[in-house]
């Protein structure tokens, strides 16, 4: 996800020969037309059922919980599930708060989502008080007492608190974990299953096995969708915060790993991201900022935002002592250009990473196609 600082890159990923997408008033159209009902659960293990029937689900991050909330509260009809970003681990596989310090498990809101019909699967992430933290997984996955430890603890963790799903999220992980983790996955999967839960796991984008990045190379696509009841596939950070400036998910590339994914992962398995943050750099260096920032700088310098061909918004601004600054972002005309994706490819449905900060015309939008 995006949040803390990343792992090590070769290079950005390569546009190649894909298609630029063009934006029109009826494409857009289209595309929010394609999230507009909302998807039937499905049994654990289980395709969703109902053809063309995606299912959308927001990701609420601890750091901006009454934000994301909000969003859900206000439209609840727009989402099947929520996943709040609450969890991590302890190397010895105990799960703790991802930051003690910040996080707050909303029980009230949970009950609240969930007498409204939407389900509650809470992510548990290697992202520890705001930095990530591959060696904890490593060391898990590597010890099988800490496995088993772990694996009960997501399932107590699930049955215990009402939850509907677990949702794994473990990142910049390396090669040698690949056959550990697809083990826990696997088992934990079933395990998860037998209590009526279901598992959810996000994995790094690539259009090909190997990737463009060591992390990639953990992450065995193909048998982690067998493993696991949705995979959701983290289509954006094209650019990233110490990349050169840049559209975060190009239209192009998302579809190049859209369709790659689909040849490993059954299509309705397969769970589109849709990033709604973006990045302003300077320096050298990118710093996170939502659709509420990235419009507060535009007016404050009265810069032009421009669009890519694919409809992503950017502009330019000079900073303090002349400091040139370049923002790439999303918004409610950029997001829908990629939701198309999951009509053309029968995919099983969206994620928004993440709620709090969006364009406030895109959940209209979504609702009300033109």
């Amino acid at each position: 996800m995006t949040r803390a600082p990343g792992g090590p890159r070769r290079r950005r990923w390569p546009l190649g020969a894909v298609v630029v997408v063009t934006v029109s008033v009826a494409l857009a159209g289209l595309a929010l037309a394609v999230v507009l009902p909302r998807g039937e659960p499905a049994g654990p293990g289980e395709s969703p059922p109902g053809a063309g029937v995606p299912k959308r689900i927001g990701y609420v991050p601890y750091w901006d919980q009454r934000a994301g909330f909000r969003v859900v509260q206000q439209h609840p009809d727009l989402f099947d599930e929520v996943s709040p970003v609450w969890y991590s681990l302890e190397p010895t596989g105990e799960i703790v708060l991802a930051d003690p310090e910040y996080t707050v498990t909303d029980r009230r809101m949970v009950r609240f989502l969930q007498a409204r019909g939407v389900k509650v699967i809470p992510t548990v992430t290697n992202l520890r008080n705001g930095d990530w933290d591959p060696a904890a997984v490593q060391e898990m996955l590597h010890d099988p007492a800490a496995t088993r430890t772990h694996i009960r603890e997501l399932v107590e963790l699930a049955a215990g608190h009402g939850y509907d799903g677990i949702d794994i999220d473990y990142e910049h992980l390396r090669a040698v974990d690949r056959e550990p983790f697809t083990a826990f996955l696997t088992e934990l999967g079933a395990a998860l299953r037998a209590g009526g839960k279901v598992l959810t796991a996000a994995v790094h984008p690539k259009t090909d096995d190997a990737g463009d990045d060591p992390r990639n190379l953990a992450q065995d696509y193909r048998a982690i969708g067998a493993a696991v009841d949705q995979v959701r596939v983290m289509t954006y950070d094209y650019s990233w915060e110490d990349s050169p400036p840049g559209p975060v998910a190009p239209a192009g590339w998302v579809e190049e790993v859209i369709a790659w994914a689909v040849t490993q992962i059954p299509a309705d398995r397969v769970i589109l991201g849709i990033v709604l943050l973006g990045y302003d750099w300077a320096g050298g260096q990118g710093s996170t900022v939502d659709f509420r920032q990235a419009q507060a700088a535009a007016r404050a310098h009265s810069a032009t935002v421009r669009r890519a061909s694919d409809g992503s918004p950017w502009f330019v601004y000079q900073g303090r002592a002349g400091t040139p600054h370049e923002v790439w972002y999303e918004d409610a005309t950029s997001a829908p250009v990629k939701l198309e994706l999951v009509s053309r490819y029968r995919l099983g449905g969206a994620f928004f990473w993440h709620l709090g900060g969006a364009d406030p015309q895109l959940w209209p939008a979504i609702r009300d196609p033109a």
